[in-house]
C-alpha cells in the first residue's frame, strides 16, 4: 500500500505552526502596526518545523512494509491519504480531503488531536516505537531561525505529556512518559548519520522534569562527542544553575520557559503552580551569563485577569528582560479543564480563531479589542 502523509499549505499570512500547542496549532499574530508586521515577518520566514507525529507515522508504515510519501497539498497517487487536522487551518484541511476524495482513488483519513474522540490507549514503552523517518520530508527546509542558525535542523521528542495540572494547557491531558536515555542518544546518532543533523529542538513539554534522567542524557551526549546545538522547553522550577551549566556544555543554546502571568492570584485561578520571583530572576540571570538565549512565555486575558494585572505582567516581562518574550492570548483548548469551565462564554463559532493570538472567550472585564491592543503593545514595546 502507498500512504501519503498530507500537510496542507496554510492560506493564512501569519506564521502557522500546526504542531505546537499539543497539535492544535497556532497562528502567530502580533498586530497591524509596521513594527508588529516586522516581528511577524521574522517569525514567518525563520521558523518552520515538521509535524512530529508524521515522522513517527512514516516510520511505522515503512516498518510494516508500506511505501510512504509526503505532500503539502499536491494530489498524490496513493492508496491512503492521511491529512493532519488542526484547529487553526481546519477549513483548508477539510477542503483538501474533499478534493482527494473527488479526484483520486485514495481512501482519505484524518490524524491529529482535532478529529473527535478516538479510543487510543497510551504506548507504555516508548522505546518500542521506531525512530521518526524524515527521509521523504523536505528536511533542509526546516529551521528554528533565528534561535538556532545551524541546519539541518529537526525536532526530537524524548518524553511525552506533563504531570502538572494547569487547567489551560493541552499537554496536561497526556500522561508523562519518558524514553530511555540510550534510546534518545541512538536517535541523535541516527539523525546525524542519515541527515547530517547539526541542530535540534527537544519537543518535550518539560524536558528537565527528571533531573537525574536529563543529567544522564546530556552526559551521554558529551561522552559520545555529539556537537549539536539544541533548544528545549521546561519549567524554571525544574532548573538550577548547576544543571544549566551542564546543559550548556552539552550544546544547549536556547531555552523556552513560561511565566504566564505576574499575578499569583491569576495563576492560582487556572491551577498553575507559581514559581518564586527570586528563582525566576536567578535562572534567567544564569542563562545570560552562560550565553543561553531564553524565551519566556506570557498569557494575556486569563478569566481572572484585569487590565491592571496585564499591565503588571507586561512590566514584569520587561524587568526580567529575557532574550525573547512571547505574549499569547488566553485560548481554551478542547479537552482541557478550563475549556469545560468557560465553554458557555465562548464568543466565536470559528475554530480557526482558536489560534493563541485571538480572544475567543467573553471576558468579564476586558473587551476583545482591548486585549488585542495590550498584546500588540507588549510585543512592540518589548
Amino acid at each position: 500500500m502507498k500512504v501519503a502523509l498530507v500537510e496542507t499549505v496554510s492560506p493564512r499570512h501569519e506564521c502557522v505552526n500546526k504542531d505546537f500547542m499539543g497539535g492544535y496549532g497556532w497562528a502567530f499574530k502580533v498586530g497591524d502596526s509596521l513594527p508588529a508586521r516586522a516581528i511577524e515577518w521574522v517569525k514567518r520566514w525563520g521558523e518552520r518545523l515538521p509535524i512530529m507525529s508524521f515522522g513517527y507515522l512514516a516510520a511505522i508504515f515503512a516498518r510494516a512494509g508500506h511505501e510512504v510519501c509526503y505532500t503539502n497539498g499536491v494530489v498524490p497517487d496513493a492508496d491512503l491519504a492521511l491529512v493532519y487536522a488542526t484547529m487553526v487551518d481546519h477549513g483548508v484541511d477539510l477542503a483538501i480531503a474533499r478534493r482527494y476524495r473527488a479526484e483520486t482513488r485514495a481512501r482519505v483519513l484524518f490524524t491529529g488531536p482535532f478529529e473527535g474522540l478516538v479510543d487510543s490507549p497510551d504506548v507504555k514503552d516508548l522505546d518500542r516505537l521506531p525512530f521518526p523517518d524524515w527521509s521523504c520530508f523536505p528536511v533542509h527546509s526546516y529551521s528554528y531561525f533565528p534561535a538556532l542558525r545551524q541546519r539541518p535542523f529537526l525536532p526530537v521528542l524524548s518524553s511525552r505529556g506533563c504531570p502538572y495540572t494547569c487547567e489551560y494547557c493541552p499537554y496536561e491531558i497526556i500522561k508523562w512518559r519518558p524514553r530511555s536515555v540510550d534510546n534518545v542518544l541512538d536517535e541523535l546518532a541516527y539523525l546525524r548519520a542519515r541527515h547530517g543533523l547539526r541542530a535540534f529542538l527537544f519537543r518535550d513539554p518539560i524536558f528537565t522534569l527528571s533531573r537525574r534522567r536529563v543529567v544522564d542524557l546530556v552526559e551521554g551526549m558529551m561522552r559520545r562527542d555529539y556537537r549539536f546545538r539544541w533548544a528545549c522547553e521546561t519549567r524554571m522550577d525544574c532548573l538550577d544553575v548547576e544543571l544549566l551549566g551542564l546543559l550548556r556544555d552539552a550544546g544547549l543554546r536556547v531555552i523556552n520557559v513560561a511565566v504566564e502571568s505576574a499575578s499569583e492570584a491569576v495563576l492560582k485561578g487556572v491551577a498553575r503552580k507559581p514559581i518564586p520571583v527570586e528563582h525566576q530572576e536567578r535562572i534567567l540571570a544564569a542563562c545570560d551569563r552562560l550565553g543561553i538565549r531564553a524565551t519566556v512565555f506570557y498569557v494575556l486575558g486569563f478569566p481572572e485577569d484585569t487590565r491592571e494585572s496585564i499591565e503588571a505582567t507586561i512590566g514584569y516581562a520587561k524587568r526580567l528582560n529575557s532574550h525573547v518574550a512571547q505574549f499569547f492570548v488566553y485560548t481554551p483548548f478542547p479537552g482541557t479543564a478550563l475549556y469545560e469551565r468557560v465553554k458557555g462564554d465562548i464568543a466565536v463559532d470559528d475554530w480557526e480563531k482558536f489560534d493563541c493570538y485571538t480572544p475567543v472567550v467573553r471576558h468579564p472585564l476586558l473587551a476583545p479589542e482591548e486585549i488585542l491592543r495590550l498584546k500588540e503593545r507588549a510585543f512592540v514595546g518589548y
